[in-house]
């Protein structure tokens, strides 16, 4: 069951938008059914067919479909199923739809909303193989299409090569020259002919195959290549033969596969439709409205389909708050537009169309789209205007209901205006007993003032500019419009005399009205302009603030790279005060001076820390960047305290609220609360003690550590020493002792130190630096 009659359809001119679907299709199936498009009253199939327009788009835009031309296959395939031997191209025509077809398949297939257009296709590959093997593009059956066919074709050529070899040899004899008309060897009835003068038609004995038009030259073939041309024919036939049989055989194929054929390009024809619905909506730009259960209609900026880049962008609404909307104004003004967008938008939507307007637009269900637009008197019916009109109007009344959508232009006119007015009201009221949702549009003064004071009723104008009373062609709801009959009449060159008699006529209370609409349409240009010129101030206010925000993010990613890149050098500068501190103590005299030189006084260090973080606050860094939410994260490697078990432990992961620990040779899942994070060595020498840390680690350390002689457990803690000083002092190589022995000791330590975070890498020491004896260490400085 259609949504809306063919008069309805005529009348929103819905045939002007299918035309568009069916100039965008690809196969004359495809067409057929575009051709057939109209609105549904099933829901469900509205929603399934927008679902698949969405997908196809999704897909057009993706490259993946690249749809082909095809014929309609059906009369050829039930041609070749009662068993009639298809020409050349009637079957590459079917091979290359078969080909489509399998084509829009791959491109389709796994997209979830296009899985049940595709579900009846049956591969043909065999089919279509055999086809595309045996015919060229047009039909022709080729060299390779049997053996046989290639063997005459071989034998053919070189019997007409023989042939034309005899027939030239004739002509070019000087015994025949003065018989012979031109020096060409030209081909009658499939034979090979030499051109004669009509006055030497027995000198040369032969058969006669045709004349000129004039009667002056016969055609004639010499008896001396009878044979060699009847060598030709004989091959001639043979290839038909050949050519014949392999055409009823792919004819007989195709028979066998008709059904399949024919799901196959049916399949094709509905993807066909449906990226013609899709291409239609890239190149208006049109998005697919929501679809909801309640009767409503709600078009947000929604533009005239057939208007393109003429079409003003219209919003209205009909809900449960406004069920119906009175549109007024003058003529040409876009009330008609308006109308006629609002029904073409639903049909549009209920063919799974996509619409050119907002995303906020949205299309309930609806059972009944009626509409009465245009002049439909017929002097054949003997029907006036509004006898025609009134006749629309008891269609529309008999069959309204809650899901009824109707569209009058100019309701109640064609007659006197105050009955045409009272009847116009009565019908409406009818329409809001009903539920139905209407869109009208009138002239009426008594039908504005009932839709202003009726709930459920709302008012709507055409706007023009105040100043030229040009149409702006926009919509305004909530405003009754004015008819502007004299200052149109005065703009298109009435007497203004004649203009001014008329207002007089007028009668004081119209009068005043118009004057009020007048006053109110000044004032509604005064607000929208004035919106128009906070809304611009608004965007220019948002774009400087984003400028500013991105100049303070561009200014604060500076600062931070300058904070790093100064930290650095400076912890770099403290590492080489540290090193020269060593180097100078090495170069002492007695063991006592270079002890003596290595330590650091408490004095000398705090005015060392002074000197550091006056120069970090001179040049604006501070000594830690993290932000607070970086505190609770942790990093395998992390030293912290097991609060509840009173354990230093090492984080191995972090799982979220809790973290995977190592306590010794054990692990554990702790939660984060009930762990304290232990500052490391190189975290805790950023902080206000880093000169005064750096210092004393550099007073304890040596590049060389030698634990010979110890077990594992007294070793351990000496090397985690060892290396934490040397992250402070930034001393790197460093060499560990351990001797060989056993090699128990040196696998442990290593061991530990592969998983220590602030080792990069190690090696055992080569023959120079002491062997498997010793382990080379490498730190992450």
């Amino acid at each position: 069951m259609s949504l809306a009659d063919s008069r309805t359809l005529e009348a929103i001119d819905f045939a002007g938008v299918r035309e568009r679907v069916v100039g965008l299709t690809h196969t004359e199936r495809g067409k057929a059914l575009a051709q057939r498009l109209s609105p549904s009253t099933d829901f469900a199939a509205v929603r399934r067919e927008q679902r698949r327009t969405e997908a196809l788009r999704a897909v057009s835009s993706g490259g993946e479909l690249h749809l082909m031309r095809a014929v309609d296959t059906a009369p050829l395939t039930a041609a070749a199923q009662v068993g009639r031997a298809l020409s050349g191209s009637e079957l590459r025509a079917i091979g290359d739809a078969v080909a489509a077809a399998a084509a829009a398949h791959r491109a389709v297939r796994e997209h979830p909303d296009l899985a049940d257009v595709a579900a009846d296709y049956t591969p043909l590959r065999e089919l279509q193989r055999a086809i595309v093997e045996a015919l060229d593009e047009r039909g022709a059956v080729l060299d390779r299409a049997s053996h046989a066919l290639g063997r005459i074709r071989r034998g053919l050529a070189q019997a007409q090569a023989d042939a034309r070899d005899r027939v030239g040899a004739i002509l070019n004899s000087s015994k025949n020259a003065k018989a012979i008309q031109d020096r060409i060897v030209t081909v009658r009835n499939g034979r090979f002919v030499i051109p004669i003068k009509a006055e030497f038609a027995g000198s040369l004995p032969g058969i006669v195959h045709d004349t000129s038009a004039s009667g002056q030259t016969l055609f004639v073939e010499p008896l001396a290549a009878l044979e060699a041309n009847n060598r030709v024919r004989t091959l001639q036939i043979d290839e038909e033969r050949e050519v014949r049989r392999i055409l009823e055989a792919l004819s007989a194929e195709t028979g066998r596969n008709a059904e399949a054929v024919e799901a196959n390009v049916e399949m094709l024809a509905a993807i066909d439709l449906l990226a013609a619905k899709a291409e239609l909506a890239r190149r208006t730009d049109a998005a697919a409205p929501e679809l909801v259960d309640e009767a409503v209609l709600e078009i947000e900026r929604g533009r005239h389909p057939l208007l393109d880049q003429r079409a003003v962008p219209q919003s209205l609404a009909l809900d449960g708050t406004t069920r119906l909307l009175v549109i007024s104004g003058p003529n040409m003004g876009g009330k008609t537009v308006a109308l006629k967008m609002a029904g073409l938008f639903t049909v549009m939507t209920y063919c799974g169309l996509q619409l050119p307007s907002g995303p906020r637009t949205r299309i309930g269900r609806f059972e009944r789209l009626i509409a009465d637009i245009g002049d439909e008197q017929s002097l054949v019916a003997n029907t006036s205007t509004f006898s025609a009109h009134l006749q629309r109007m008891r269609e529309i009344l008999a069959g309204a209901g809650a899901r009824t959508l109707a569209i009058v232009d100019e309701i109640g006119g064609g007659t006197e205006p105050s009955a045409g007015a009272a009847l116009a009201r009565a019908m409406l009221e009818r329409l809001l007993e009903c539920g139905a949702r209407a869109l009208v549009s009138t002239h009426s003064v008594e039908l504005k003032l009932f839709a202003h004071s009726t709930p459920g009723v709302a008012n709507a104008s055409v706007r023009f500019d105040p100043q030229t009373f040009a149409p702006t062609f926009e919509l305004d709801v909530g405003a009754p419009g004015q008819s502007l009959a004299f200052p149109l009449a005065t703009r298109l060159g009435i007497d203004p005399s004649i203009v001014e008699r008329a207002s007089a006529l007028l009668e004081r209370r119209e009068r005043d009205y118009e004057t009020a609409l007048g006053e109110l349409a000044a004032r509604g240009a005064e607000l929208r302009q004035s919106r128009a010129n906070v809304e611009e101030e608004r965007r220019a206010a948002s774009a400087e603030l984003a400028g500013l925000r991105a100049e303070r993010a561009e200014l604060e990613s500076e600062r931070r790279r300058f904070a790093a890149t100064s930290e650095e050098k400076l912890q770099a500068s403290l590492r080489e005060f540290v090193r020269e501190l060593q180097r100078r103590a090495s170069e002492s005299g007695s063991d006592s001076e270079r002890k003596r030189k290595g330590k650091v006084s408490s004095s000398q260090a705090a005015l060392l820390a002074q000197t550091v973080e006056a120069i970090r606050r001179d040049l604006g860094i501070a000594a830690d960047e993290r932000s607070g939410t970086g505190e609770r994260a942790f990093a395998a490697g992390d030293r912290v305290r097991v609060i509840s078990l009173k354990a230093d432990a090492m984080v191995a992961e972090d799982c979220d609220d809790r973290l995977l620990v190592s306590i010794g040779s054990m692990k554990m899942l702790v939660d984060k609360s009930d762990v304290r994070r232990e500052a490391s060595p190189v975290r805790a020498a950023r902080g206000a003690g880093a000169a005064q840390a750096r210092l004393s680690a550099a007073a304890r350390t040596s590049e060389a550590l030698d634990v010979r002689g110890k077990r594992y457990a007294e070793a351990e803690p000496l090397v985690e020493r060892w290396i934490d000083d040397a992250l402070l002092a930034g001393n790197s190589p460093l060499r560990l002792i351990h001797g060989k022995g056993t090699g128990m000791l040196g696998r442990g330590l290593q061991e530990y130190l592969r998983s220590h975070p602030g080792v990069k890498s190690l090696r055992y020491g080569n023959e120079e630096e002491g062997s498997t004896g010793v382990t080379m260490i490498e730190l992450r400085t």
